[in-house]
């Protein structure tokens, strides 16, 4: 009985000694990293230069330019300071100028009375529109500038007749510049565009960014 004992003392010691070691051999955390297999790494979100830093940047469109090469010209010079740029074509309609008339009248002869008369008042482009939906009304000068056409329509309804001004519009290609700046780092792209061409009127409008 003794020697019974004593066995199932033994045997317990080694299971208990047995249990330790297997958990010593195979009990770890697996490794972080399987040899010849290159890890992930995460990189944060965002533009970022070559130190690492994140740059905001802002998009903007400027124009629009009547004529290409004044265009490009700009688009060069921000291309030159390091935006990114691209430029875009537009089909548009725009007021070419402004007409003065007096509204149609019954027969050529009434047009002619009128002209005659208005000739009296240092007024001296006119013509009578000889055919089409305007026929016998009176032109009295086209002009580029809409205060102008104004201020000479004013004049002859002060000598009594019933001048008007309407827009002429044609259909016109414009352009526009496309391109980022940092945030902080406004380019001076308006003074640009009138050092290229001083009488060019262009607006700069913030647009999304697509570069």
């Amino acid at each position: 009985m003794r020697i019974l004992i004593i066995t199932l003392i033994t045997l317990n010691i080694l299971y208990f000694v047995g249990v330790y070691l297997f958990s010593l051999v195979f009990d770890q955390r697996p490794p972080i990293n399987e040899p010849n297999i290159p890890t992930i790494t995460l990189l944060s979100s965002g533009n970022e230069n070559d130190l690492g830093k994140v740059v905001d940047t802002q998009c903007f469109t400027v124009g629009p330019f009547s004529v290409e090469k004044t265009a490009r010209l700009v688009a060069d010079r921000l291309s030159d300071a390091g935006f990114a740029v691209n430029i875009r074509r537009q089909q548009t309609d725009q007021i070419q100028q402004y007409l003065v008339f007096l509204p149609q009248l019954k027969s050529r002869e009434a047009a002619e009375k009128v002209v005659a008369d208005i000739k009296t008042h240092n007024i001296k482009d006119y013509s009578i529109i000889a055919s089409g939906p305007y026929k016998n009304a009176i032109a009295l000068g086209v002009f580029s500038n809409l205060d102008k056409a104004r201020r000479h329509a004013e004049y002859v309804r002060y000598l009594g007749y019933d001048a008007r001004y309407t827009e002429q519009r044609q259909r016109a290609v414009v352009y526009w510049i496309g391109y980022d700046e940092p945030f902080g780092e406004p380019a001076p792209v308006l003074k640009w565009a009138k050092e290229v061409d001083p009488k060019v009127s262009v607006q700069k409008i913030p647009e999304a960014c697509e570069f």
